[in-house]
């Protein structure tokens, strides 16, 4: 199954992880450029699914950053065509806010 890791070339600094407990800790900073990054990038074909996607993965991920989820997966879960969502993965792949574990 692939996992998908949030934040680790955009910066250093975009998650930080917090040892106790299941928190995951975000600087929101980064989370607001980011979303300013896909709302406003003309090649993005699906700017709102893109970030609905990149909100649902955020809410799923666990402490280590990883979401245990395929594109069919959550296809499903968010009401959304397929084709649609391994568009919008691959975008967030291409501006480096997430990266597939093999």
């Amino acid at each position: 199954m692939a996992y998908d890791y949030f934040g680790e070339n955009v910066d250093s600094n975009i998650f930080h992880q917090w040892q106790a407990g299941k928190i995951v800790q975000f600087n929101q900073q980064n989370i607001l450029l980011v979303s300013e990054k896909i709302s406003n990038d003309k090649n993005c074909k699906f700017r709102q699914t893109a970030l609905r996607i990149f909100t649902h993965l955020l809410a799923s991920m666990n402490n280590e950053g990883k979401v245990a989820i395929n594109a069919r997966q959550l296809s499903k879960a968010m009401d959304v065509h397929y084709d649609t969502v391994t568009k919008c993965l691959k975008y967030l792949r291409a501006i480096e806010v997430i990266k597939t574990e093999k």
